[in-house]
């Protein structure tokens, strides 16, 4: 009888503590966000700009992130992972879609956090591109469209 109880018990606490068990989480960060970063005037009269697009799905266990980076001379395009809990997530690099950058796998691109109906963004290895200057945190990336069960 011990045997019977001490199994399901042990695989509770195995995966109860696992670092990777984000999965029950996922689901809160599944969807579309976009930030554009302000426009920069150029010299010719055309401004700089740069849009970034962030699309999340759940597949199993894993939060994947396709993370698009768009300019007039620029195209960076990567798989991400996402990390952490329905309040706050790491963004980390996985590989290169297109586009060439020196990053690492497992590297933290950037953090995303809830503040009341706010998305903050805490930048780590990527930065806004066009900023001299970018502050270490913001309201960049926002929603815009949550996906609905059926959809994952």
């Amino acid at each position: 009888m011990k045997k019977i109880v001490a199994v399901p018990l042990f695989l509770f606490i195995l995966f109860s503590c696992s670092k990777t068990n984000t999965f029950i989480h996922c689901s809160d960060w599944v969807g579309d966000y976009t930030f554009h970063e302000d426009p920069v005037p150029t010299a010719t009269g055309i401004n700089k700009i740069m849009q970034w697009e962030l699309s999340v799905t759940q597949q199993n266990d894993t939060c994947w992130g396709t993370l698009e980076i768009t300019g007039l001379t620029t195209y960076i395009k990567l798989l991400t992972t996402l990390s952490g809990d329905s309040s706050r997530v790491d963004v980390m690099y996985n590989k290169y879609l297109d586009g060439s950058e020196d990053f690492k796998q497992g590297e933290v691109l950037f953090s995303l956090s809830r503040d009341s109906n706010k998305i903050i963004t805490r930048w780590n290895r990527l930065q806004p591109l066009l900023a001299d200057n970018p502050e270490a945190e913001g309201a960049c990336f926002r929603l815009l469209k949550k996906a609905k069960y059926k959809d994952l």
